[in-house]
């Protein structure tokens, strides 16, 4: 499958963000995650639970979509009635084999020669076809399609209809807005397929989420998410280009109705402060201080160089 640099490198934000812990986290992991014990040093020795399950997600086929099954029946049994920090850590450790295994199944779909674009284009869908989408479905998977190109994906719905309760509520939101957003896309063809102002809500969901949330476990990737989705906010993409009349500096109309949302429903967001500065030198023809503030912004971190 051919994939364009920057939707991999957003492909690869998605699915491999980090679950490791950070250093300062004290709330969002609970006491039970981690045994502490008394000697000449502190020594932090994982919950037996979680050494558990990892051994048993280490032994599945890492290739066989069946193993989703198997590790959410194990995840269940192992996880049930424990408190909500304990399965948020385990949930870490279920999520590397979903993204482990939706690597693998792309890579066995590469070299099979059957012809899945009817899934796609056709009213007719012949029996072959239907029990393959199906068989994904029911292990937590799907098909999508893109430029032409069909792939498997995660149908990230599965894990909030079997597990969603045993989370803790910062988990259980962040999971949902995940599956939100993998349900109504990013980019597809060059472009970006949502509408503009769910693309300022994306960014304002995130900059809340982890300013009420700071030692949440996952915080990497919301900031990750939010630098990726702020990016594009920044400098558009082929085909959902910044400026209508590059030369004149004339703002498409993406980003006219984005920017205007923007600083009518949230003005007082901290993206709203960047958009300010940033618009108002396009409008005024200030090229060298647009420039000037995409590589201020880059440097403090707040977008990616050059787009993704």
């Amino acid at each position: 499958m051919q994939i364009k640099l920057y939707q991999l490198a957003f492909l690869l934000l998605v699915l491999f963000a980090s679950c490791n812990k950070p250093a300062n986290n004290q709330s969002s992991i609970a006491n039970d995650s981690t045994l502490f014990l008394n000697d000449s040093t502190l020594q932090a020795i994982e919950n037996p639970h979680l050494v558990a399950f990892r051994a048993y997600i280490q032994q599945l086929d890492s290739a066989d979509a069946k193993s989703m099954e198997l590790s959410m029946n194990e995840f269940k049994r192992i996880f049930q009635n424990k408190s909500t920090g304990l399965c948020d850590s385990a949930y870490c450790i279920y999520q590397e084999l979903i993204d482990t295994l939706e690597l693998k199944l792309n890579d066995k779909l590469m070299n099979d020669t059957t012809d899945y674009l009817p899934l796609f284009t056709n009213t007719t869908i012949s029996k072959k076809l239907k029990l393959a989408k199906a068989e994904l479905l029911k292990y937590g998977f799907r098909y999508a399609v893109s430029e032409g190109q069909v792939y498997i994906e995660q149908d990230r719905s599965y894990l909030i209809k079997n597990l969603m309760p045993l989370f803790s509520e910062p988990m259980k939101a962040y999971l949902q807005q995940i599956e939100k957003e993998n349900r109504e896309g990013f980019i597809d063809d060059a472009g970006i397929v949502i509408q503009p102002k769910q693309h300022v809500d994306r960014i304002i969901w995130y900059e809340q989420f982890i300013a009420e949330n700071p030692d949440f476990m996952l915080i990497k990737n919301c900031k990750s998410y939010k630098k990726a989705y702020q990016t594009y906010l920044f400098t558009g993409i082929d085909n959902t280009r910044l400026f209508e009349d590059e030369e004149n500096m004339v703002l498409s109309s993406y980003f006219i109705t984005a920017y205007n949302y923007l600083s009518k429903v949230y003005p007082q967001s901290e993206l709203a402060l960047l958009v300010q500065p940033f618009r108002l030198a396009i409008e005024q023809k200030q090229l060298s201080v647009v420039e000037g503030l995409l590589k201020k912004y880059t440097i403090k971190g707040l977008i990616f160089s050059q787009g993704i």
